[in-house]
């Protein structure tokens, strides 16, 4: 009988060992897979719907403007601009696999914007709906509407420009009918209705270089290079020159390029941190055993949007005014840059490979 006994209670324990065993290899998570496919379908594709949305806003807004020119539908636009402006700066992250060899981002917001050739074409009158098409990308879509829209700073000297010519009414539409498909186009590309490159890029299966988890990874790393170097560093005269250049900042006439830094760095805070997906800090956390690194890449975008918030003019203005704060944001950006760079990169294994500022 006590033979029986402990041979039931061998047996219970090797089915108990079994078991656990079993639970435990299944719930093993295999991050560099599912990190892409939560963010695509928590973030990416939300997002895009986001994008179209106030694009449609925007489009319908300047389309009222047309018919009814006023100070109203103006400011409108307006709005509807930044709103569609700020919608973009959140998705530049993706700005990567099928999205990026279709040069998207260079097509929709290649600044500083080339207003002469707008002028020429306005002055002139001969244009239609492919003579935009085939300008180039400074001179349309987010450039040129900023710069249509918010030439003037005063809402009522603009809206005289407008009414004084129908051929900058003209072109402003024209001008927005472009920009509306090139945003239905880099829809189209992740949208199941479309290209589905959104099922491409979660189901991909290849590794390195070409896999999913390493061009999210690098799309981060892309938008911090590109803030720190282009959107700070060359206009506060801090990258490769000691001249300042307000001319060159993002959106120099709407005045809100620290905006769109800061849409650009929560972005980026969201893909690491996000609770609704398995996201790279839980990534992070499992490989180190702790939150010791995912915690510091935490602090240092907390402490680059602390300094965003800390410049409290236009960044045109602040790169003369503030340059103590500029210089602040540039290191605090480049605070994150190294870390991504050196630490994440080595333990995520990962391999960066060029930013949109390579070759400057």
């Amino acid at each position: 009988m006590k033979n029986i006994i402990i041979s039931l209670l061998i047996t219970f324990g090797i089915v108990i060992y079994a078991c656990s065993s079993d639970q435990s290899s299944t719930s093993v998570i295999d991050y560099k897979k599912e990190v892409p496919k939560t963010v695509t379908e928590k973030i990416i594709l939300p997002s895009l719907e986001d994008l179209l949305s106030k694009t449609n806003a925007l489009k319908t807004a300047i389309d009222n403007f047309a018919a009814n020119t006023n100070e109203t539908q103006l400011e409108t636009s307006r709005n509807r601009l930044i709103e569609a402006y700020e919608a973009y700066a959140g998705v530049y992250i993706f700005n990567i696999g099928e999205v990026k060899n279709k040069f998207m981002n260079r097509r929709l917001n290649s600044w500083p914007v080339f207003n002469i050739a707008i002028e020429n074409n306005i002055t002139s009158g001969n244009f239609d709906q492919s003579t935009i098409s085939s300008l180039g990308s400074a001179a349309k879509n987010l450039p040129g509407l900023n710069y249509l829209l918010f030439k003037n700073t005063s809402v009522a000297e603009q809206l005289l420009e407008f009414q004084n010519n129908s051929n900058r009414l003209d072109f402003l539409v024209l001008l927005s009918d472009e920009f509306h498909s090139k945003i239905t186009e880099l829809h189209q590309i992740w949208s199941a209705t479309g290209q589905n490159y959104a099922s491409t890029f979660s189901n991909n299966e290849q590794e390195g270089l070409a896999s999913s988890f390493n061009m999210l990874y690098n799309g981060l790393y892309n938008v911090i290079d590109n803030c720190k170097v282009t959107k700070v560093g060359k206009p506060g005269g801090l990258e490769n020159s000691n001249f300042t250049n307000p001319e060159i900042v993002e959106n120099y006439y709407t005045g809100n390029s620290l905006d769109l830094i800061l849409k650009n760095l929560e972005s980026i805070e969201d893909v690491f941190f996000n609770d609704d997906i398995t996201s790279i800090s839980d990534y992070i956390n499992f490989i180190a055993k702790n939150d010791t690194l995912s915690n510091n890449l935490q602090t240092k975008i907390t402490n680059a949007k602390l300094s965003v918030t800390a410049i409290n003019t236009p960044l045109k203005l602040a790169v003369e005014t503030q340059p103590v704060k500029v210089k602040k944001l540039h290191d605090d950006l480049n605070e994150v840059l190294v870390l991504m760079h050196n630490d994440i990169r080595s333990i995520l294994s990962i391999i960066i490979t060029g930013t949109d500022n390579d070759g400057d």
